[in-house]
């Protein structure tokens, strides 16, 4: 018994002591491996740091933001902003899917831009996701919170870019528009300033690393590690005015829908700076929907014969080469150049002097000009240190240089004189003028204020105005500069019925030139309107370039109401204390058009006349089949309306009527005119009552003295309604 104890007792001490052993050498080898481990950093070949790394580190993307484009005074004109793309799951191994179709199409065709039916089809697909084209992308926050409260199951969101412009069309096409690359999720410009500032506007992406704990969340103080730091884009300070291109917008858009014309363009700028405060044309687009009919900036694209604002230029040539006298007489009328007869528009007003053809718009003072007192080779070489046939250098894409006459057409340097033959562009104009208003010095306009580096919080680039040649002299400068403000003060002035100011003094010069036909010379009755003018004369703030081509009502009138508009207000808002137009219906006193079209006389005259119109009946039918202005039109009220009821009319009395209303009346009836003088019919070449059919020549004289329209009308015991004598001269005649 006792030796079978004593056997125990061996057996639980080797027991002990094995067990000892065992965990003694365990410990030693997990101690060797913690020691190893903490030498190595290792472990069967994994290196441990490595390996935390991977499991806990993490590596972001931060994204670059484009720069913003700003106005003058900081508003934002395009900017970044997040936007979303809608997808919906139709698979169930990537989470919930879409479960009742129908319900899910009814209630998204609420939020975006799909009928019910197209989102049935887009669900049914077979496929894991889809997306809903363009109507489901680039959604706004709000969008995606209304979608989020419909509670659709299977309906999810990408996170994306967006570049946003909060006016719309506001200076559109200055401003471009930039296109979302889907795959990169980068914005890249496509179009005006977005497309020439890209590089300077995209921001770069840079990327952190910071550490999270086992459970998946992030340290609450967490360290980042900058691996490659982000770089957001340069913020570009526009010399824009929001206000002042909030005038011009407004403007612009009144007389687009009232006249139709085939184009409009306009610049205001700051005479002394080169500043340009608005630039807009027509047609344009919204850039958040890019509706685009143009992809040309007109205002630096799209060269054409400007007409007689060309004049400018010529006397002021004249003048700084000590040939002009102003007060000399010449015989107007027309001159033979080159086997061309060149005539003033109105055939001729007898002998005038050469200030008075500055005013009236005479072809045949320029002709004199470039044949006695300055050679065309030296005319076209002011015209070079003017800046005309060279780009001006806008940061804007296809820039046009426009041309000049070429060297060996003698005709064309002559007739460039007065804007025939040689293509410009608005921003030239505004460029040349600039010398006329800063004593001879050139003005380089310009686009952009400031540049912004948010990225080290510094202005990298502050405007200042840069100097050009100095083509004339400063004395040259103010004698064209007076002759400018004659043109709008001068009884006989070609801009002193549309262009005046209110309030203002201001100077200018018209232009109305001719569309070319190719190699068949000129259109008939097709123009291009153009108007440069500057206010307050005295110390010019602003100087503004209009032009209009091919208007289906109205010329100079409606292009005058977006000049005065525009100049008034802008003027006023600059803080000139003068008498501004405080509402735009004190230019546009506006009524529509009715549609009257197979109605008869009595029906239409009675529409007409309700619409505050004056009915102006064609014909002896007894239904309407033609009208002009076109049904739904914006006119001036008290305007005349033509109603055409048969091939056959009586020839009307034209007096007292415009030019304007006249080519209404021709456009209809096949009538061919030739114009003389301007202004309001006083005679014509065929009397009144004359059955036609067939188209027929006829010359009416026109003039703007409306004492003599009314001692004509009260010879012929006409009663003329008042509304016939307020509207404004719609020709300057001169090609």
């Amino acid at each position: 018994m006792k030796r079978k104890k004593q056997q125990l007792n061996n057996l639980g001490r080797w027991t002990l002591f094995i067990t000892t052993a065992f965990f003694g050498v365990l410990f030693l080898y997990v101690a060797g491996c913690f020691v190893k481990i903490a030498v190595t950093g290792q472990t069967r070949g994994t290196d441990l740091y490595e390996f935390a790394l991977e499991k806990y580190l993490v590596e972001e993307v931060v994204t670059g933001r484009r720069g913003t484009l700003y106005d003058r005074d900081g508003n934002a004109l395009a900017e970044q902003l997040t936007s979303y793309t809608l997808y919906a799951n139709l698979y169930e191994e990537y989470g919930d899917v879409v479960e009742d179709i129908d319900e899910t199409a009814e209630k998204l065709s609420t939020v975006i831009d799909l009928s019910k039916e197209e989102i049935v089809e887009i669900l049914s697909k077979d496929a894991y996701q889809v997306e809903f084209g363009t109507a489901g992308r680039q959604l706004t926050y709000l969008e995606k919170e209304k979608i989020d409260q419909l509670g659709l199951s299977g309906i999810g969101f990408r996170q994306n870019t967006k570049r946003f412009y909060p006016n719309g069309i506001f200076a559109s096409h200055t401003l471009g528009y930039t296109k979302l690359n889907e795959e990169t999720n980068v914005l890249k410009g496509e179009m005006g300033l977005e497309l020439y500032l890209d590089e300077y506007l995209a921001g770069k992406d840079g990327v952190i690393q910071y550490i999270k704990d086992k459970k998946g969340y992030l340290q609450p103080n967490k360290k980042e590690y900058v691996i490659q730091p982000v770089k957001h884009g340069y913020d570009f300070y526009l010399t824009l005015d929001s206000t002042i291109q909030t005038f011009l917008e407004e403007a612009m858009n009144k007389v687009w829908e009232q006249a139709n014309p085939e184009s409009l363009v306009a610049v205001v700028a700051n005479p002394k700076t080169g500043e340009i405060v608005a630039m807009g044309s027509r047609s344009s687009f919204d850039p958040n929907i890019r509706d685009i009919e143009n992809y040309n900036n007109p205002v630096v694209s799209e060269p054409f014969e400007p007409g007689s604002t060309m004049k400018i230029y010529t006397y002021a040539a004249a003048i700084n080469e000590g040939k002009y006298s102003g007060s000399q007489f010449y015989e107007s009328g027309s001159r033979l150049v080159n086997g061309s007869t060149i005539r003033d528009y109105n055939t001729t007003w007898g002998t005038i002097t050469y200030d008075e053809g500055f005013y009236r718009s005479s072809n045949t003072a320029i002709i004199d000009m470039l044949t006695n007192w300055i050679s065309p080779d030296k005319y076209i070489e002011y015209l070079e240190a003017f800046g005309f046939g060279s780009q001006v250098g806008l940061p804007l894409r296809s820039e046009s240089a426009g041309t000049l006459p070429t060297d060996w057409d003698l005709t064309q340097k002559m007739t460039a004189g007065f804007g025939q033959g040689i293509l410009t562009t608005p921003i030239q104009h505004i460029q040349a003028i600039s010398a006329i208003l800063n004593g001879g010095q050139i003005i380089k306009p310009q686009l952009i204020s400031q540049v912004y580096d948010s990225n080290t919080e510094e202005i990298i680039y502050e405007f200042k105005a840069e100097l050009g040649e100095t083509p004339i002299t400063a004395q040259t400068a103010e004698q064209v500069k007076q002759l400018m403000v004659g043109v709008t003060s001068n009884e006989t002035g070609s801009g002193r019925l549309a262009y005046s100011l209110n309030g203002f003094t201001s100077g200018g010069k018209t232009g109305t030139a001719q569309i070319a036909d190719g190699a068949n010379g000129y259109l008939a009755n097709e123009y291009l309107y153009s108007y440069i003018g500057f206010a307050p004369a005295e110390d010019p703030e602003l100087v503004m370039y209009v032009a209009m081509k091919r208007p289906e009502t109205g010329g100079h009138d409606q292009l005058g109401q977006i000049y005065r508009f525009v100049m008034q207000n802008s003027l006023v808002y600059l803080g000139a204390e003068k008498t501004p137009v405080v509402d735009i219906a004190d230019v546009y006193q506006n009524t529509e058009v009715p549609q009257i079209i197979n109605e008869s006389i009595e029906e239409a005259v009675l529409k007409i006349e309700e619409a505050g119109l004056t009915p102006i009946i064609i014909g002896d039918g007894t239904q309407i089949f033609a009208q002009s202005p076109k049904a739904m039109s914006s006119v001036s009220v008290g305007s005349k309306v033509f109603i055409q009821t048969s091939k056959t009319y009586a020839l009307p009395n034209f007096t007292g009527w415009t030019k304007d209303e006249v080519v209404q009346f021709a456009m209809l009836t096949g009538l061919q005119v030739e114009y003389m003088g301007e202004g309001y019919v006083l005679e014509q070449s065929i009397q009144q009552g004359q059955l036609l059919t067939n188209p027929i020549g006829i010359t009416l004289t026109l003039t703007k003295d409306l004492t003599q329209i009314n001692e004509k009308l009260n010879l012929q015991e006409v009663q003329i309604q008042p509304e016939d004598l307020t509207t404004e001269s719609k020709d300057e005649g001169s090609q």
